[in-house]
């Protein structure tokens, strides 16, 4: 799961805390080596499927053995990782709080790793844990399912600012809103989950919220290939992600370059809850409608996903093809 401190969305915004996307495999889980420590083969599975690229830099202290500093958008963001798999991570951003209890069951200590990837080896049967603060201003956690006999079901108790609440993007994801109506003022988001086998391929997976908990649901089978890379990011926002699945990225590049600024907007900017940023949205598909018709025509032909990055006044900053 992941965290994010920004005014984001994920396919909408993500959580200020945790943020999390599935992006392409740099490495095979199956490649690491059979008598690797557990913290090396720990990190190098989550970075065989996230990649390091956006892992912010961070120190260590008596207290966490991961603290992560940033600027983003001209504020200041701090992830802060916990010392054991049974803490919390925190973000912290503009007077907004927002922490999220690891799943981990033994108080294993987290241990920050060359890549910066902080990893809780067997935090739980068969489970291992990591966080990652990302350089957007988020933080992932994820829950590596080591085994078939890994439990499927893991529960993040959230602690929100006084008067916020969860309410669904319509991504799968959640919004977190310190007010209700038509203009929510929107303080970050839990990204929609996802999760990954060790052969790359997408394993089902969504949440449920019970209530000041978040719940994912990893849908394993027999024909899955564990080890199974899971992740809930939330953020404390300061971007809006808008994604389009393989269907969605056809019906754009069937789109005509007249018509395209048109069906984009209708797909995703009227989806997004703040007005401003919706009616900004639409009026920055306008202006870019030929790169972002140029690439999604690149990413339906080769069969993946696209991902804009927005503003919280609906400039897109961003945008990026992802294998999906």
């Amino acid at each position: 799961m992941s965290l994010f401190i920004a005014h984001r969305r994920t396919a909408m915004c993500g959580m200020a805390l945790l943020a999390g996307m599935t992006l392409l495999a740099t490495a095979s889980p199956a490649a690491i080596a059979d008598d690797a420590a557990p913290s090396t083969r720990a990190a190098a599975t989550v970075e065989a499927v996230t990649g390091t690229a956006d892992i912010a830099a961070s120190s260590s202290s008596t207290s966490a053995p991961a603290t992560a500093t940033m600027l983003v958008e001209g504020k200041e963001v701090k992830i802060t990782a916990p010392s054991t798999a049974t803490g919390r991570v925190t973000a912290e951003a503009a007077g907004s709080r927002i922490s999220m209890k690891l799943p981990g069951s033994a108080g294993t200590p987290g241990l920050k790793t060359e890549g910066g990837t902080i990893v809780y080896p067997g935090a739980a049967p068969s489970t291992d844990l990591a966080v990652q603060p990302t350089t957007d201003g988020g933080v992932r956690a994820l829950v590596t399912l080591k085994d078939s006999a890994a439990a499927t079901e893991r529960r993040f108790p959230l602690s929100l600012p006084d008067g916020a609440a969860l309410q669904e993007d319509g991504f799968g994801g959640y919004l977190i809103s310190e007010t209700t109506g038509d203009d929510p003022k929107i303080i970050g988001s839990i990204d929609a989950p996802w999760a990954t086998d060790a052969k790359g391929r997408s394993v089902p997976t969504h949440y449920r919220v019970e209530g000041d908990t978040l719940v994912q649901t990893v849908e394993t089978s027999a024909d899955t290939a564990f080890p199974v890379v899971a992740d809930p990011k939330v953020s404390l926002g300061w971007y809006i992600y808008l994604r389009f699945s393989k269907s969605e990225v056809k019906d754009l590049a069937k789109a005509t370059m007249p018509t395209f600024a048109v069906v984009a907007a209708a797909m995703a900017c009227g989806k997004i809850p703040n007005p401003a940023a919706s009616a900004g949205c639409a009026a920055a598909t306008g202006l870019q409608a030929a790169s972002l018709w140029s690439q999604a025509k690149d990413a339906a032909k080769a069969k993946q996903c696209v991902e804009w990055k927005v503003t919280y006044v609906g400039v897109i900053k961003d945008w990026k093809r992802y294998k999906c």
